[in-house]
Order: structure tokens, then sequence, then C-alpha cells
């Protein structure tokens, strides 16, 4: 593995000129290269000739990010620069070897390295087809694959790739008071507003209040729980959130739709079911990203449980 504490130096190259267009990024030392530049400019990029040989890459706008890899970088990329739903899609990064060396081993075991990564990370929303499996390696190629991917990092942080950069750390002031419990409403620059949503958490405590939401045939209920609004499993959540909602709402919507927590709803195309519990930080900030709105319904009370004793 790199020693981190080692200098190293990268050389940013543009050979179309300009600022803020296509980078090449590389290391004499090492056998990785970057391409980078707006997805707009492939015609350009891609007539250069430079994204010769098969490598993985990156598209993303710094909020969501696709990972994937090909033999033929500038053709895949046309695809997805032609595909609706890669509308996202403002910067490509590709990661491939110098003039052009890499094989498709290289190429398949770098897209799940990278989206293994980038799912560790959650410094985006990744947008996945279907899950990169991790390829058998020999030992040998193994340990050359660790060495040039160490570099290969390096080289996408140079070339200003947000996908791999994991958030800092919220601060918090000492003589900051703790939140007030129960549910909390949002407003606008709330502090918890990049609060992380909680998976799997535990069912409705004995004695907590009970709510229900109802949204253009959306039903789904939950309960605060400390200082957290939890949504629970067999809530309904959009399949599609509405074109209005903010990107963070939108965000937190592809975070669930990627998480595995959902199942299709039998005979119903535009709902999903929860099978796990899901915690959010206010009320308001649950009902958005359930209903998919940026001014979805109401969280009401729920009448408390009756049992209802059956004959035997």
């Amino acid at each position: 593995m790199t020693n981190p504490s080692m200098p190293t130096s990268s050389i940013i190259h543009r050979p179309l000129g300009g600022l803020t267009g296509y980078r090449l990024v590389y290391d004499r030392a090492s056998r990785a290269v970057v391409h980078a530049f707006p997805l707009a400019d492939l015609a350009a990029v891609a007539a250069t000739g430079l994204l010769a040989g098969a490598g993985a890459y990156v598209l993303t706008d710094g909020a969501t990010a696709y990972i994937g890899e090909s033999s033929r970088p500038s053709r895949r990329l046309a695809d997805h620069a032609a595909d609706p739903a890669k509308g996202f899609a403002r910067e490509a990064f590709v990661v491939s070897g110098e003039a052009g060396a890499f094989d498709k081993s290289v190429a398949v075991d770098f897209q799940y390295r990278l989206t293994s990564l980038a799912l560790a990370t959650g410094a985006v929303a990744l947008a996945k087809g279907v899950n990169p499996v991790e390829p058998a390696l020999s030992p040998a190629d193994r340990s050359t694959h660790d060495r040039i991917f160490d570099d290969a990092l390096r080289l996408l942080h140079d070339s200003g790739c947000p996908v791999f950069r994991a958030p800092p750390p919220a601060v918090v002031e000492p003589d900051e008071p703790p939140p007030p419990p129960g549910p909390a409403t949002e407003a606008n620059g709330d502090e918890r507003d990049g609060g992380p949503l909680t998976i799997d958490v535990s069912t409705v405590p004995l004695g907590a209040a009970e709510f229900g939401l109802r949204y253009l045939g959306l039903w789904a209920r939950g309960y605060a729980h400390g200082d957290r609004f939890v949504v629970a499993a067999g809530s309904e959540v959009r399949s599609q959130p509405n074109d209005s909602v903010d990107r963070l709402t939108k965000r937190r919507h592809d975070q669930l739709l990627g998480a595995g927590v959902l199942t299709a709803i039998p005979g119903v195309a535009d709902r999903l079911r929860l099978v796990v519990a899901v915690a959010f930080p206010t009320q308001s900030i649950a009902a958005k990203t359930v209903c998919g709105a940026h001014t979805p319904g109401r969280w009401l009370p729920l009448e408390p449980a009756k049992a209802v004793w059956l004959d035997a």
C-alpha cells in the first residue's frame, strides 16, 4: 500500500486549453491516469483519442453519482449522456491506464472498489444499476490492483471528484443545549437538515404517541422517539418524487431507494413499502421524503390501538 506520508506529485494537463474543461491528471510514478471533464464536452474529448482503453468512470453533479466500467469509455459515456435517467450527470471522471494500459479486469475491479467506497463514504447518493460483483483475482493481481487503486484515488481527489470525500464530522458546541424531545418542525435553514437516516431501528416504544399520514393514496405511520421521528415498517413511500422537491429531499429519497429497504406493492406502481423502520431528523423531513413532495400532507395523531379478542 502507498505510504501516506510519502510526498507525491500530480500533474494536471489541459490539452484543450481553458480553465474548466478537460483535465488529464497523472503522476509519472503511477500507471493510472484520470480524465476529468464536463460531460457536455464528451465529443471534443473523445475526438482526441485519449479515452482509448478500458477504464472505470464516475458521473456526478456533486449530489448524485453513477459508477460504471467499459472497454470503450467514450462510447459508454455517450450512451449515458443520451439517457434521461442520467440527467444528473454533469461531470465525468474516467480512471484508466497510461496509454490505454488497463485491461478489462482492472476496469471491472475498480468499478467494484469505487462503488464500495462511495457507499462507505456517503458523500453523495449513489444511482446504481446492477450491483457490481467483486471479481475473483489471483493474489498477485490483487496486490497489483491495490497499489494502482491507491494512486487512482489520489488522482481522483486532485481532479476535483467529490464522490469519495467523507463529509467533515459535525462540530457540537460544548454549551449547546440538547434539542427538545418530541417531534420537531422543520424551518428554513434548520441546522438538523443534514441529519442522517437510521435504518432498521426498534419498533414503537411502549406508550409512544403514533401519527398517521395520507397523501395521494399513500399511507404511512410513525412516532416520536427522543429527538427523532420514526416512520414505521409497513409505511408506503412514493416511487418517484415530484420535480419540485429540493436537492436534499431528492437525495434522501434516493438513499431510501438504494438502501434495499423498500419492496414492491402488488398491483401498485407509484408506491413502495418500507420493510424496516427509518428514523428522520424531524416530522416534516419524514413527510417530505416518504411523499417525495415539497408540501406533503400532515402527520395527524392516531387513536390509541384497542385490542380485539377473538374466540378460540
